[in-house]
């Protein structure tokens, strides 16, 4: 199947779960995402601010606060840059219509321990499709830390179309396991 042709596939029945549906099964995937000693141990973690149905995390913004660093993506030109948040507060709609940071302190990649990343699809190898601009490969190719990428099961595929740029993340989380790919260590 073609790249668009699956994006298409797999946003449609994400973007139409039911708003309940949504909330259980982005609360296993978080309880999921907990259970890693990556995690728990991580300082400095990197979050996402949902849209078009992808797992909500933000249910998770007030622990990390509260116990580390919590740091959100923002679209700046064709790049994600990551800044540190210190409340929910000083997000705005930013590129996409997706909800990032307004103020905090920019982060160097480089110094993120645990980054969870958002697609539209994953394989069994970690690959990811996301919505064609590329810009987490980019960002992910200067990450050090550890890699996770969040889904649902349905949006777990056994191998994805992909191409020589595309960075695989190291564990896959969904609601049902996590699946740990490589240890992470760039």
């Amino acid at each position: 199947m073609l790249k668009s042709e699956l994006r298409k596939k797999v946003l449609h029945k994400r973007i139409n779960l039911s708003e309940e549906e949504r909330r259980r099964l982005s609360e296993k995937v978080i309880s999921n995402l907990k259970s890693l000693p990556e995690f728990k141990k991580s300082k400095k973690v990197a979050l996402y601010c949902p849209i078009k149905g992808e797992v909500d995390l933000t249910p998770l913004f007030p622990e990390v606060l509260k116990e580390k660093e919590l740091i959100l993506p923002k679209v700046e030109g064709n790049e994600i840059s990551l800044y540190r948040v210190h409340s929910p507060a000083c997000l705005g709609v930013g590129a996409f219509g997706i909800m990032e940071p307004v103020e905090g302190e920019r982060v160097n990649p480089e110094d993120v321990d645990f980054i969870a990343v958002p697609g539209v699809a994953f394989d069994l190898e970690g690959y990811r499709l996301g919505f064609g601009k590329g810009y987490y490969d980019r960002l992910l190719k200067r990450v050090k830390g550890l890699k996770v990428g969040v889904a649902y099961s349905f949006q777990v595929f056994e191998r994805l179309p992909r191409d020589a740029w595309d960075i695989p993340v190291d564990v896959l989380v969904t609601e049902k396991n996590v699946r740990r790919l490589r240890d992470g260590r760039s």
